[in-house]
């Protein structure tokens, strides 16, 4: 007789902490933890403050590499561990400051921009370093954020905008009412000589609560271009997309929409931007800077929060505006992608993806990854030369042939001639082919017979390759020499003298 099996019942606090566990596995991969998790995040912290002060926000990468220069001894100091901000135990002493940079832009923690305006490349702090710098700052300040200003401040923001959402008139009149007499009231009594004010250590903190509010907007602009692009990522998608609303898409773009505007990113910013541009409420705004500096209580700030204050609107504008060049760049991008048909020429090469990878999917299970594949693929081969290599016409130049440039012989080793061979890329079963066709019709091959029977199809690598197969296979007779002749990809036909070697046997096949 069998039991039946007990019915399991799910814990619902269990699941909801293996949901929350498995969020903050997918939020480890990004950069802001496993820039504080790093073995020297300390050091890599400190020098990105150094590096990125409050007036330079972006920085060309001559300039970056050399501020990162002189800080390099913080990064050598701790050789043991591994570290995710490239300092690990393989970026020993020898490590130049310019690895370094290069190792924090794939790790995140630096944003690379490619400006026309600027000749080199810019850099700048990812919005993952400015949260993690934010976060270390708090830690050490120790400033709490439950106090009475910040609470104050919810309070009337909750309070404002029940006002403004009533929809009841009578209410709403009844509050402006109330608000009335509540300001008839103060009135009267500041008539009466009564001038309540409140104490400046209470006034101090809502001050500072203020501007630090104020400071967390300039990691804001990082992730406004960075979810702004996202957007644009994603309506790509959407239009490459074989199904979905991508003729609704289609249609608002070609009459003009603009929706990277209409997302919820794009609405938020142009909200923002619209008040920050507002020559009357910038006048107001700064009129209140002014008399808060003015306050005795602002003589208790430091010399760098009198500064954030006085300059914590137009330190908004540059950053602001870059946003808005982002995001019209974004704009027009996406419009010429549309407007030129270039999105059907994307459709057509990933339907023709897809359909190899689904073809792929199907035949995974039937064919081997070992098994042969018929298919013949000619060996590539580029060559490589700088610009200033090349010689400008002279027209005065009749075009006389150049005299024959010739080189001394020089004696190559068994040991450099592999190095070539595998460096270049050389045929080696193509050549072997060549040798023992040629020795088996006429006994015995040169080098010279079997380039003048098979012209060589890879140039002076095909010479190399053979005089390598000549040092292990070929009898050398000694003081003897040859002259070889062959074509090289661009043309012209070139010489040389080389020892001579005679195939007697067949070269084996490897």
């Amino acid at each position: 007789m069998t039991t039946p099996e007990p019915t399991r019942w799910t814990n619902p606090v269990s699941d909801a902490v293996r949901a929350r566990k498995e969020a903050y596995e997918q939020l480890r991969r990004m950069s802001t933890w496993r820039l504080l998790s790093a073995t020297k995040a300390p050091a890599v912290l400190a020098i990105l403050q150094a590096v990125f002060p409050g007036g330079d926000r972006r920085l060309p990468r001559s300039e970056l590499v050399a501020r990162v220069e002189t800080h390099l001894d913080l990064l050598r100091e701790d050789r043991g561990g591994s570290d995710d901000g490239g300092a690990g135990p393989t970026a020993a002493s020898g490590r130049t400051a310019a690895e370094y940079c290069d190792t924090w832009v794939r790790e995140g923690y630096l944003t690379r921009r490619d400006d026309p305006q600027h000749v080199e490349t810019t850099f700048e702090p990812s919005p993952a370093t400015i949260d993690a710098i934010q976060f270390i700052v708090s830690l050490e300040e120790h400033r709490p954020t439950t106090t009475e200003s910040r609470l104050q401040l919810v309070v009337q923001q909750f309070d404002r905008l029940v006002q403004e959402t009533e929809a009841d008139r009578d209410v709403r009149l009844a509050g402006l009412q109330a608000q009335r007499a509540r300001i008839e009231r103060q009135i009267r009594e500041l008539a009466e000589g009564e001038l309540m004010l409140p104490s400046p250590e209470s006034s101090l903190d809502r001050l500072r609560d203020i501007l630090q509010i104020a400071s967390e907007l300039s990691g804001d602009f990082l992730q406004y271009r960075e979810d702004l692009r996202a957007v644009d990522l994603h309506l790509r998608e959407q239009i490459l997309a074989p199904e979905g609303s991508r003729g609704e898409i289609l249609e608002q773009l070609l009459a003009g929409d603009d929706l990277l505007g209409q997302s919820s990113v794009g609405r938020t910013f142009t909200a923002f931007f619209r008040m920050l541009n507002d020559p009357a409420s910038n006048r107001t705004a700064q009129e209140v800077v002014d008399r808060l500096l003015d306050r005795d209580f602002a003589a208790s700030l430091t010399r760098a929060e009198r500064e954030r204050l006085a300059n914590v609107f137009s330190d908004l504008y540059e950053p602001a505006q870059e946003v808005l060049d982002v995001k019209t760049e974004l704009y027009r991008s996406l419009a010429r992608f549309v407007r030129s048909q270039d999105f059907r020429q994307h459709r057509v090469l990933l339907d023709l993806l897809q359909e190899a990878q689904h073809l792929a999917l199907a035949q995974k299970d039937d064919v081997s990854s070992r098994a042969p594949f018929e298919l013949e693929l000619d060996l590539s081969r580029v060559q490589l030369a700088s610009v200033s290599q090349h010689q400008l016409k002279d027209p005065t130049d009749l075009g006389a042939p150049a005299e024959a440039e010739v080189h001394d012989a020089t004696t190559l080793s068994v040991e450099v001639l592999a190095d070539l061979v595998r460096t270049n890329d050389i045929d080696i079963v193509e050549l072997t082919g060549r040798v023992n066709d040629v020795r088996g019709r006429a006994g015995q091959a040169s080098i010279g017979d079997i380039l003048r029977a098979h012209p060589a199809s890879q140039g002076l690598a095909s010479v190399i390759g053979l005089m390598f197969l000549a040092t292990q296979f070929a009898r050398s007779r000694e003081g003897a020499t040859e002259l070889v002749r062959w074509r090289e990809f661009d043309g012209r036909d070139y010489a040389a003298r080389v020892p001579a070697f005679f195939f007697l046997e067949d070269v084996p096949v490897e």
